[in-house]
């Protein structure tokens, strides 16, 4: 009787340790499944993120250092180069207005050249990849002596003088 007993003590004492033991097994399965499942989303992830890099990229590129705008006063630079005008950029200011959801810089320019040639450097800033707001923009004929001036003999038909006012977003 002591060994049926012993016996019967000895097999709960088994199933206790099984019990123990598959609920521990369970425990780290569901582990293992949870880590597999944030392995494979973290892959997801990560293809979704070099799929729209180039994207991200590109909206990167929209918004202007406002410290350094080396890189869009070269832009300006080049456009007027490419549509023939001459630019001078008058000023430049940073500007957080509360009203504006974000911030921005203000430029300030003058450009002299024909009237056809600036109309072709204003068309270039509308489609530039810059997000680019035009302000103010005051014309003005330049007189005969003024166009053969010094300033402007590079230009083949200087004949307007534009004013520009211009708002440019830029990184926070």
């Amino acid at each position: 009787m002591t060994g049926i007993l012993a016996s019967l003590f000895l097999i709960c004492l088994l199933f206790k340790g099984v019990k123990g033991s598959s609920e521990a097994f369970s425990s780290e399965k569901e582990k293992i499944a949870s880590l597999s499942e944030e392995k494979e989303n973290r892959k997801k992830m990560e293809d979704l993120y070099k799929n729209y890099q180039s994207d991200l990229d590109k909206i990167e590129k929209v918004f202007i250092d406002p410290e350094v705008p080396i890189e869009f006063i070269g832009f300006l630079e080049k456009t007027a180069g490419d549509s023939q005008v001459q630019i001078k950029i008058i000023s430049m200011a940073k500007r957080t207005d509360v009203k504006d959801a974000w911030p921005n810089l203000l430029f300030q320019i003058s450009v002299t050249g024909s009237f056809s040639d600036f109309s072709k450097f204003l068309e270039k800033l509308e489609n530039s990849p810059y997000l680019i707001e035009t302000l103010e923009l005051n014309s003005r004929a330049l007189s005969e002596k003024e166009a053969k001036s010094k300033e402007f003999e590079e230009l083949l038909s200087a004949n307007t003088n534009t004013l520009l006012l211009i708002k440019v977003l830029s990184r926070q």
